[in-house]
């Protein structure tokens, strides 16, 4: 059957392969000697291994920043608290007893319109408001009123009113008054301070560890209640086994007494049986005696027949 008349892609199909490539004789290759460790002895430093720089990876990196930072901020702190001394600030003058503190205060607030607000509870000495380097308001001021009394009626009655759409929060000057007092920027302070709203991921981790610090707790009460009933259960058992003790040791003093009370009671039976003996002898005595008389008796009859 000839393959004329198909078409090309087919007869290639039926074409040979091309001759292999000619490639030459391989030649054998000298081995390489192997030999033991011991000729390179020499070769090797006796120097102790250079210590081994320790890996950290990018969280610890970021952890160990933030506590240098932290601590630093804490040795600055530590130098400003020993130099601080608010008796010899040139800012705070005036009566410490008759100035108040005022926080909360909008930074759109004047001091010509906070000292119109608190002239309504008396005369007032001084308004002083507290500016940043910058020259912007920090938010809190203090105000010297001419009396006590009028500090006392500022203090009860002026806390949460409101300024320029504020709620200002009202206390009297403790840096001046109260012994070893320090201001919020140096860790003291009253309150928990500023504290944001947690997030909704951070919500739901706290109120399931709430949760599972709840169920922990009302797992070991159950564990203790059952640890106090099995003390309490161990504790009757232990009653128990002692009263049935007790009153097998009463048992065996009964049988001992008993046992004991056993021989007197053969002797005392042996004796009743020798007094029932010696009676029934008696007895028999009688009957002879009685015998002998009737006997004597019917001889004196005959004779005086």
């Amino acid at each position: 059957m000839s393959a004329q008349g198909l078409p090309a892609h087919i007869l290639a199909l039926f074409t040979p392969r091309p001759p292999p490539q000619h490639l030459p004789p391989q030649v054998a290759k000298k081995g390489v000697r192997l030999v033991g460790c011991a000729d390179f002895v020499e070769y090797i430093s006796s120097e102790p291994n250079p210590e081994r720089e320790p890996w950290e990876s990018p969280l610890e990196r970021k952890a160990r920043r933030h506590a240098e930072k932290l601590q630093a901020h804490k040795d600055t702190q530590k130098e400003t608290i020993a130099k601080y001394d608010p008796h010899k600030d040139s800012n705070a003058s005036g009566d410490p007893f008759k100035t108040l503190f005022v926080g909360r205060i909008s930074y759109d607030t004047t001091e010509k319109k906070l000292k119109r607000e608190f002239e309504v509870f008396g005369s007032i000495n001084k308004v002083r408001m507290v500016y940043d380097t910058k020259g912007k308001p920090r938010g809190y001021a203090f105000i010297e009123f001419e009396h006590e009394r009028d500090l006392k009626n500022a203090y009860k009655q002026g806390d949460g009113k409101k300024i320029d759409g504020r709620r200002v929060m009202v206390d009297v000057e403790r840096g001046r008054t109260v012994e070893g007092w320090l201001p919020r920027r140096l860790g003291g302070g009253r309150g928990p301070g500023r504290q944001g709203k947690p997030s909704k991921k951070k919500q739901k981790k706290l109120a399931e560890a709430t949760d599972k610090a709840i169920e922990r707790e009302k797992a070991e009460a159950r564990a203790d209640k059952k640890k106090d009933e099995k003390t309490k259960d161990d504790r009757k058992d232990d009653r128990k086994d002692k009263e049935k003790e007790k009153e097998k040791a009463k048992d065996k003093e009964k049988e001992k007494e008993k046992e004991k009370e056993k021989p007197k009671e053969k002797v005392k039976e042996k004796e009743k049986e020798k007094e029932k003996e010696k009676e029934k002898e008696k007895e028999k005595d009688r009957e002879k005696e009685r015998a002998k008389e009737k006997d004597r008796g019917g001889d004196k009859e005959r004779d005086r027949e």
